[in-house]
């Protein structure tokens, strides 16, 4: 075990030689590409950092660039403020080569850009030599940092990078805060938990420090008098005079706090010493002595800071341009805090106001009341608007809570309270409101109170039913058209837009808009609830003329309205316009990338996955959806987690990767049972029919299918209209193949109704028509006129020409057969479409054992991620480019390329895109599972 203590030969470091030998064997795997994610955990003063700072700086580890930083609880609601700390280590040249890190990272960035420009940077540091991160009470983290940096460590590879995160145990911080968004993101790591020394370390320990060991029994003595606490040992050993701590008979000073060692320790330093070590308390940040000695009130700093220094009592931090110092523990800090007297530190408090950024200056003029102040608590109420108009509505939270707590009467703390809640659920940490819901239950009733409620169980909760109850019940309570009836209304609309009462989804999100007084990006969301209510009611067409107010240009679409043109890209999708949907979806996912702020979150990368899995660029369509995957966001609308898992089952399924296929269907069933919107079982069960499909098992699709067939919703909740026009074809097929023609007739007529001018069903109508057409009558002419303008790769395209030729064989005209099963099978080789080439070549073998064997892009035994990388190099792609797209350092690239070449017997990257070429390869093995298990219906 270990202390790192400042003696007159410098800093010496006494035991945890076990840990240290754990941390070693840890940091030894770095430089071999394996990235280490290590956690060091312990109650305050335990030896935590010291124990990190002794194994990077020891001569057994590995040459680290290391760039650290400390969370601190003041500026938590700061948004990514240890992401800027760790960036101040990093060449300013190499920082300005990440646009959305270039300067200071703005407070509305989404942390999944950030968290990729940091993978950017890492890359490029790597290249050097190892890096290690290493954050110091990560349990302060701000939330945005939090998810950046959980991003971040999700996405190493064969990278070159430690990380160590340093926090207290669990009983010593705040459960609701974004530590356990850190925890829950972070893969595979090592936990090193720090226990109290031993009497034989705290012999050393005395050792080190007074230049003599304690005797056995007198260090046993001190170390279950300080309860093996290095910190508070170390305090005493600096106290206790010679005599007491080597004589066993006499008793050690009790109480043993660590606020009665630090008095003594206090007592013996000159006055200008106590109170520079005072105004630093009171600071409670890295400050540079000037500002130190001013709050102070000192001339001499110069003078005051060595005895300081001697005591171990302050430390010096060398950061440039000039020299910060600060108390050395945290624990000190707080034992010389509360030394302070009131009226002191009610002084220092004052000054430091006056000297310290914006956000600490109200921090400290709220330290320095001492009974309410309703002047400064309305000053914290225009603080808050300012904050909110800014969107840091984490911030004007903080502002009213101090607000509430300097109140001087009920109304006023409730008020302020109720509205502090309303902030915090406008922000990024929407589930942290859950800890202010009971106070907030305990207020009076009030339209207030009921907008709180509502909007905590709508968007914390998810419990429609009560924010459908106590939102109307605050519109009720509302006697004006504030910004309390306002954001009641964009809540009702919400949770009427999810429950499925589109008129009344569609009639309080124009109220909300009207009235005005929204958050910008609250209002546009709002506009995207009332398109969505108005597609379901008056279809998409209807919904999308609620945008014709948006430039046509995406590019020309302002960043506040992002949501709505994520939103008609998504319509535009859904009516099969793909090449107006395309622009509108890939500039939505820029932004989102540049760092810009969406509640849509990654559902662009969605959609546009969808166009290219019918489009039969499968690859691309893979990459997309990995990048929505990684871009999940905990906080964001559960119906996202539903559409984006479905999504991630389609190409999967395609190619016979069960298991994959499979995980997908049961997380979208998972999801859309806790929610239960019709909807939300839509995308589960076109997921589920997908599958279904191609394991060619038309009566588990129908099945899958059983509430799109039959639950048909009431007039005016069409919450089935949303991809009609892919649950429709596969319920077409699924009634086919299982003999019902009457009832596929009648919805094939529905269908070709609903897709009249979308091109890329062409196939797939005339697939269907033919299934349930015995003659097939002029089917080839028809099919052939398709296939000159459908895409090489096209699925659609495939599976009509598998069909017709399957028939033709069937009633005997082989040699008619083979050319369309030929193409089929070339196409469905091109898209690695495993299980439907396989049963087209059995076809083929079957009737014609002669004909050609197959031509294709063979890329056998790849894994997924090597698939992307291999198809990025085809596409001529950098590796660093390549590592933007897939959301990994190039580090990880290189490791992927390196395996991809062992495993093709290739040398280089022009070799590989020769072999992706289509040529003459052997058949693909096959994939053919075991029947499925249940999958959630």
């Amino acid at each position: 075990m270990q202390d790192w203590v400042e003696a007159a030969a410098g800093p010496v470091f006494c035991g945890r030689d076990g840990e240290l030998a754990r941390l070693f064997e840890v940091f030894d795997r770095v430089p071999a590409g394996r990235p280490q994610t290590v956690w060091v955990v312990g109650p305050a003063g335990i030896g935590k950092t010291t124990l990190v700072r002794r194994a990077l700086a020891g001569p057994e580890a590995p040459e680290f660039t290391v760039l650290d930083a400390t969370a601190d609880p003041a500026e938590s609601v700061l948004a990514f403020g240890l992401v800027e700390q760790l960036l101040r280590r990093v060449d300013p040249a190499l920082r300005r080569s990440a646009p959305v890190l270039a300067g200071a990272v703005p407070a509305g960035a989404s942390p999944f850009a950030v968290g990729a420009e940091l993978l950017a940077v890492l890359s490029v540091l790597q290249a050097d030599r190892p890096v290690a991160l290493v954050v110091d009470d990560v349990h302060w983290a701000d939330p945005a940092s939090a998810r950046a940096f959980g991003f971040l460590l999700r996405r190493m590879g064969a990278d070159q990078v430690l990380t160590v995160l340093i926090r207290r145990g669990r009983a010593e911080y705040d459960p609701e805060n974004a530590l356990h968004q850190l925890e829950r993101g972070i893969p595979a790591a090592v936990t090193l938990e720090l226990g109290g020394l031993t009497g034989a370390e705290v012999g050393a320990l005395s050792l080190a420090l007074r230049g003599q060991a304690l005797p056995g029994g007198a260090a046993e003595r001190l170390c279950a008098h300080a309860g093996g606490n290095p910190l508070h040992i170390r305090t005493l050993l600096h106290e206790l005079p010679p005599d007491v701590l080597d004589d066993e008979q006499l008793p050690l000073p009790v109480p043993s706090s660590l606020v009665t060692a630090v008095r003594a320790m206090l007592d013996r330093l000159p006055e200008p010493t106590r109170a520079l070590l005072a105004a630093l308390a009171v600071l409670d940040e890295d400050s540079p002595l000037a500002r130190a000695a001013g709050v102070a009130g000192i001339e001499d700093a110069a003078t005051a800071i060595g005895p300081g220094l001697v005591s171990g009592l302050l430390s010096q931090t060398a950061r440039q341009p000039s020299r910060l110092f600060r108390i050395t523990h945290g624990l000190q800090r707080e034992a010389i805090y509360d030394l302070i007297p009131v009226q002191r530190r009610v002084a220092l408090h004052r000054r430091a106001a006056e000297v310290t950024d914006p956000v600490s200056g109200w921090a400290h003029r709220v330290a320095a009341t001492t009974a309410a102040d309703p002047t400064l608590a309305e000053e914290l109420d225009a603080a808050a608007a300012v904050a909110a108009t800014l969107g840091q509505h984490l911030l004007a939270a903080r502002y009213l809570r101090w607000a509430a707590e300097l109140s001087g009467g009920r109304a006023d703390y409730e008020r302020r309270l109720l509205t502090c809640c309303v902030q915090t659920l406008f922000g990024p940490e929407r589930r942290s409101a859950l800890a202010l819901r009971a106070e907030a239950d305990r207020c009076a009733p009030s339209a207030l109170r009921s907008l709180a409620l509502g909007l905590v169980a709508v968007f914390a909760q998810g419990d429609l039913a009560g924010a459908l109850r106590h939102l109307t019940e605050a519109m009720d309570r509302c006697t004006d058209d504030g910004w309390v009836r306002s954001v009641t209304a964009a809540g009702l609309a919400g949770a009427h837009t999810w429950n499925g009462a589109n008129q009344a989804a569609i009639d309080a999100a124009r109220l909300a808009l009207r009235l005005g007084g929204l958050p910008v990006r609250l209002a546009d969301f709002v506009r995207v609830l009332l398109v969505v209510s108005r597609s379901r009611l008056d279809g998409l067409r209807g919904g999308l003329a609620e945008f014709a107010d948006l430039p046509t240009d995406p590019a020309r679409v302002p960043p506040e309205r992002l949501d709505s043109l994520a939103c008609r890209g998504a319509l535009r999708t859904m009516l099969g316009r793909f090449a107006e949907a395309e622009p509108d979806l890939r500039e939505a996912a820029r932004l989102h990338r540049a760092g810009v702020y969406t509640l849509s979150s990654a559902t662009p990368h969605s959609y546009l996955a969808a166009i290219n899995y019918v489009r039969g660029d499968w690859d691309d369509a893979s990459i997309l959806v990995h990048q929505a995957l990684s871009l999940a966001d905990p906080d964001e609308q559960q119906h996202h987690h539903v559409l984006r898992q479905m999504i991630a089952a389609l190409v999967p399924a395609g190619r016979g990767e069960w298991a994959t296929a499979a995980a997908h269907v049961r997380a979208a069933w998972a999801h859309a049972h806790r929610l239960g919107t019709r909807q939300d079982r839509c995308y589960a069960a076109i997921a589920e029919a997908t599958l279904h499909q191609a394991q060619d098992r038309p009566a588990d699709m129908l099945t899958a299918l059983r509430a799109l067939r039959r639950d048909q919703p009431a007039p005016g909740e069409g919450a089935y209209s949303w991809w009609e026009l892919w649950w429709r074809p596969l319920l077409v097929e699924a009634l086919t193949g299982t003999g019902a023609h009457a009832e596929a007739t009648e919805a094939l007529n529905t269908l070709r109704a609903l897709a009249a001018g979308v091109d890329y069903l062409a196939p797939t109508l005339l697939r269907l028509d033919l299934a349930l057409d015995g003659g097939q009558s002029g089917a080839a002419e028809q099919i052939d006129a398709l296939d000159a303008r459908a895409p090489r790769r096209s699925f659609g395209q495939a599976l009509l020409e598998a069909g017709h030729g399957r028939w033709l064989a069937g009633n005997g005209q082989v040699a008619r057969a083979v050319p369309y099963l030929t193409s089929a099978r070339e196409r469905f080789a091109e898209l690695r479409a495993t299980p439907f080439e396989q049963r087209t070549a059995a076809l083929l073998e079957q009737h014609a054992p002669s004909a050609a064997p197959r031509t294709g892009t063979a890329v056998p035994g790849l894994s997924r991620r090597e698939g992307q990388v291999a198809h990025l190099v085809r596409l001529n792609h950098t590796n660093r480019e390549i590592a933007a797209q897939l959301y990994v350092t190039a580090k990880t690239v290189e490791y992927h390329l390196a395996n991809i070449f062992l495993k093709l017997g290739v040398a280089n990257r022009r070799e590989l895109r020769d072999r992706l070429t289509p040529r003459t390869a052997p058949d693909i093995p096959a994939q053919v599972g075991p029947p499925l298990p249940e999958l959630g219906r």
